[in-house]
């Protein structure tokens, strides 16, 4: 620059290149913007629920170190499992992958397979009735009583008991559960909770059904074939069918009191008619007609 011109030069400070704004945010705003993710999170995926049903993959839960002899003493219905002919235990063992060369508290027997046949044994032991409905007195809180029922003396399974359900899954596998109940039978040894009925216990039913007629003879009868079995059991069954005998008859007495037949022919009438509808054998054409009396 000429020195004619130096004194009107910018002073140094001005002559320094004037760096570009800042692409972006302002400073002032940038601690508001959100962060990058150096990758893409993945979209969390849902667990599949688990049925409750019996499977040829179910193991030990997470966490679940118990030995297959501590597996056993836990499951009441695989510690009290009978070995009777149609339990088919080698078969329950190949459908479960136990070795049944081995006993089933040996250490060496694979715990996972243990817990998978006591998983199907606990399975078949809560099971609901056939038609769908509770079995209080074989099973409590979702829970069963830990003995699998349905066997004869001569080591034959009963269909539409637990020992018949267990005899199927043995031939069938897997497939064969599907809902928890009993299936549908019509052996007349089986008891409508699963359980069978000795010989005493089946001819008392079986003649219930058939004196149905006679209120009082038949509720005796049917509580004696639908009673636990044993003295005690029997002594039961019978007074239960008497009571239900006694409370049917006072119902019809009352029934005529209160319609204002109040004479002995209508009181013995009402009796009769309320005994005969409260009777478990009677079929339900008659017991309709005689709770209209």
């Amino acid at each position: 620059m000429p020195s004619q011109l130096q004194d009107f030069a910018p002073p140094p400070s001005l002559q320094e290149p004037v760096n570009p704004a800042p692409r972006g945010l302002p400073p002032q705003l940038r601690d508001f913007a959100p962060a990058r993710e150096a990758t893409p999170r993945a979209a969390p995926q849902a667990e599949p629920e688990s049925s409750g049903i019996p499977s040829a993959n179910d193991k030990r839960p997470a966490g679940d170190k118990r030995s297959a002899a501590q597996i056993v003493d836990d499951s009441p219905a695989l510690k009290n499992l009978g070995r009777q002919k149609d339990i088919k235990f080698d078969q329950l063992c190949k459908q479960t992958g136990i070795d049944p060369k081995l006993d089933l508290k040996d250490a060496k027997q694979n715990p996972d397979a243990v817990f998978r046949l006591a998983k199907v044994l606990e399975f078949i032991d809560s099971a609901k009735a056939s038609t769908g409905g509770d079995r209080d007195s074989k099973v409590k809180n979702g829970k069963g009583d830990g003995n699998i029922e349905g066997i004869t003396k001569s080591g034959d399974a009963r269909h539409g008991t637990e020992a018949g359900m267990v005899k199927d899954f043995a031939e069938q596998g897997y497939s064969f559960l599907g809902e928890q109940k009993l299936p549908t039978t019509k052996d007349t040894h089986v008891k409508a909770d699963g359980s069978n009925k000795d010989n005493f216990q089946w001819a008392a039913g079986e003649a219930g059904k058939h004196l149905w007629f006679l209120p009082a003879v038949s509720n005796v009868l049917t509580g004696i074939g639908n009673s636990e079995g044993g003295a005690k059991g029997v002594f039961e069954g019978a007074a239960k069918g008497y009571v239900n005998t006694l409370k049917g008859a006072a119902e019809g007495v009352l029934g005529a009191v209160t319609t204002g037949r109040v004479n002995p022919a209508s009181l013995l009438l009402g009796g009769a008619a309320g005994a005969l509808a409260n009777t478990e054998a009677a079929p339900q054409p008659v017991k309709d007609i005689a709770s209209m009396l």
